[in-house]
C-alpha cells in the first residue's frame, strides 16, 4: 500500500502542476491590464494607426472570442484614418485554432484540477501513517523535475525566441495560418514578438514563483513532521 501512496501522490503531483501551469497562462493571457502596459510600452496603437480606446475595444473582442463568450471576431475600427473591418480571413481562421486551443487546454486544466485531488485523496487514505511524508517528497520530486524542463525551455526561448515561438506553432497547430504579414495583419502588429515574449516570460515567471512557495512549504511541513 506504501507504494500505491506513493505512486498517487507523484500523479496528484503531476495533475497539479500541469493544472496550476494552465491556471497560470489562463490568469495572464487574459489581463487586461497587462496588453494595456504592453500596447504602451511597445506602441502598438501608433504603429497600426489606432486609437488606443479602439486599440482596447479590439482586444476585448478579440479576448472575448478566445474565451467562447462572443461567436464571431467582427469588429470595426478606423485604421489610418480608414473605417475597416479589423481582421481578414486568415486572421479570423487561425484565431479560430487559437480558441480550439485555448478551450481544450481549459478542459485539460479542469481534469487536472479533478486527477489532482482524487490521486491525493488515494494517496492520503491508502496509507495515512506517512502520508506527509510520502506526499511531500514526490511532490519536491516531481516539481524539481518540471522546474528544471521549464528553466531549459526558458534558456531556448531566451537564446532564440522567434525559434522557440515557431516551434510552439508547430507543435501545436496543423496549419500555417500562424504565418502572418506584419507589414499587412494587424493581428500580428498588435501582438508582435516582443509581445509574446513578455507574455511567455510573465506566465514562466508566475509559474515559478508559485512552485517555489509551494515547495517551500512542502520542505518545511516536511522538516516538521521529520
Amino acid at each position: 500500500m506504501k507504494i500505491l501512496s506513493r505512486v498517487s501522490f507523484f500523479v496528484a503531483t503531476i495533475c497539479f502542476i500541469v493544472a496550476f501551469f494552465l491556471t497560470c497562462l489562463d490568469v495572464v493571457s487574459f489581463n487586461r491590464n497587462f496588453y494595456d502596459k504592453e500596447y504602451a510600452k511597445i506602441g502598438v496603437a501608433e504603429d497600426i494607426g489606432i486609437s488606443r480606446e479602439e486599440l482596447k475595444e479590439t482586444t476585448n473582442v478579440l479576448l472575448d472570442y478566445i474565451q467562447d463568450k462572443r461567436n464571431d471576431l467582427s469588429v470595426t475600427a478606423t485604421i489610418l484614418g480608414e473605417q475597416r473591418q479589423v481582421f481578414n480571413e486568415k486572421e479570423i481562421m487561425h484565431m479560430v485554432d487559437v480558441k480550439v486551443l485555448y478551450l481544450n487546454a481549459m478542459n485539460v486544466k479542469f481534469l487536472s484540477w479533478i486527477g489532482f485531488i482524487l490521486f491525493g485523496l488515494i494517496g492520503y487514505f491508502t496509507y495515512k501513517k506517512d502520508a506527509l511524508k510520502n506526499g511531500t517528497e514526490m511532490f519536491l520530486s516531481a516539481t524539481l523535475s518540471s522546474v528544471t524542463l521549464l528553466v531549459f525551455l526558458g534558456l531556448y526561448a531566451v537564446i532564440d525566441f522567434n525559434q522557440f515561438w515557431l516551434q510552439f506553432h508547430y507543435i501545436f497547430f496543423t496549419n500555417d495560418l500562424f504565418l502572418l504579414d506584419p507589414a499587412t495583419d494587424i493581428l500580428i502588429q498588435m501582438v508582435p514578438s516582443q509581445f509574446f515574449f513578455d507574455l511567455v516570460f510573465r506566465i514562466a515567471g508566475t509559474f515559478l514563483i508559485g512552485m517555489i512557495m509551494m515547495c517551500g512549504g512542502s520542505y518545511y511541513l516536511r522538516r516538521k513532521k521529520g
